[in-house]
């Protein structure tokens, strides 16, 4: 099962949402073609390979964008949380 495409149309930005749809479609594409590859009579092994490991770099993927969705983490580290700093943190005008 692939996940919803978001009903935004914002059509500059990589949303969450969207890296979500992308990442399901392309793994739903890729268990397919495996599920083909180990049903032919000699399947070819090294193909077989090369896709169960795309398959969980894009489960990793997925995992790594849901956690990043939660918790902001990319955002925190590159222009600090949201959320007041410790009163001993804040900036003092003089």
């Amino acid at each position: 099962m692939t996940e919803p495409r978001p009903d935004t149309a914002d059509y500059d930005l990589l949303t969450f949402g969207e890296v979500a749809a992308r990442l399901s479609e392309e793994l739903a594409a890729a268990t397919a073609e495996l599920d083909g590859l180990r049903q032919q009579a000699s399947p070819d092994t090294d193909r077989i390979r090369r896709l169960e490991q795309r398959i969980e770099l894009l489960k990793s993927s997925g995992d790594r964008y849901r956690q990043e969705q939660r918790t902001n983490e990319s955002f925190n580290r590159r222009f600090g949380s949201l959320v007041d700093p410790p009163s001993d943190r804040r900036p003092q005008w003089r």
